[in-house]
């Protein structure tokens, strides 16, 4: 939240400032504490850029366009003090019941691989003293719980699992170099 109720970058950045050095004159060693927010279509934070979901990202195959929306939003994120991004969302659909399909590349884990990998090497930047840590979620298999329901019981083969739920995540880590994963919510 905006300290002020003020809507600008300058002010959310402003209200960070005055978190961290809070934080930090609490810590014998001045430990900043790790700022972060959803990335997925931009920071969520007043004023910062909007861009396409990912499902319709996906839907252009192109890499280097998700790549560049990273190297953006990392700069937007930076520029307030955040560092890091609870974003991109690994998560393979194939049940459109599922409430949170817009936040997915689709239903191809190789697809999915590779815009996500994208995202992550745009947002983490070429330096990690440079960039945002990216967050990949929801590790594993929460997009295909029974019902199409957040927080319920998903059912899967270990094959299936391996080879079409894990291999975003496996992606991201070997070829991007994620630093970061959120776990899943399933039962």
């Amino acid at each position: 939240a905006v300290m002020g109720g003020k809507d600008t970058p300058k002010a959310h950045a402003e209200s960070i400032r005055k978190i961290q050095d809070k934080v930090m004159d609490s810590s014998r060693f001045r430990i900043p504490a790790v700022m972060h927010c959803e990335a997925l279509s931009g920071p969520t934070f007043p004023n910062a850029l909007t861009f396409p979901t990912s499902i319709s990202l996906g839907a252009t195959f192109e890499p280097e366009l998700v790549k560049e929306m990273g190297t953006r939003i990392r700069r937007q994120m930076r520029a307030v003090g955040v560092r890091q991004a609870l974003s991109p969302v690994f998560d393979v659909t194939r049940d459109h019941r599922w409430g949170r399909i817009n936040e997915t590349y689709g239903n191809d884990p190789t697809l999915a691989a590779e815009m996500g990998c994208a995202f992550v090497e745009g947002i983490q930047g070429p330096k990690s003293e440079d960039g945002i840590a990216a967050t990949a979620k929801h590790f594993l298999g929460y997009s295909a719980t029974e019902g199409g329901l957040n927080m319920a019981r998903t059912a899967l083969t270990h094959r299936e699992l391996r080879e079409v739920y894990a291999k975003p995540f496996e992606a991201a880590i070997k070829k991007a170099g994620l630093l970061s994963v959120m776990n899943s919510y399933a039962e």
